[in-house]
């Protein structure tokens, strides 16, 4: 499981780029979303209108696990 969660974070790492900025330019959520200073699980969760953050990924144990630079997958609805 940790390996998958390591794997699934070096995917995004390399698949961030342009979707961080679009982020930062109040252009919406992406598929992948990278917290910001400030930013909760609640907040984003409002922000990307997705109330299965926590299911939609492992590597987030639970909600003080979230930091400036996490890298969260957002359910396209």
């Amino acid at each position: 499981m940790r390996l998958l969660a390591v794997l699934f974070i070096l995917q995004a790492i390399f698949a961030v780029g342009s979707d961080a900025r679009r982020l930062r330019d109040g252009g919406g959520c992406a598929e992948l979303y990278v917290a910001e200073e400030g930013d909760t699980l609640q907040t984003i969760s409002v922000k990307c209108d997705d109330l299965f953050i926590l299911d939609d990924n492992p590597h987030i144990v639970d909600s003080d696990d979230i930091g400036q630079g996490t890298v969260l997958f957002i359910r396209q609805t």
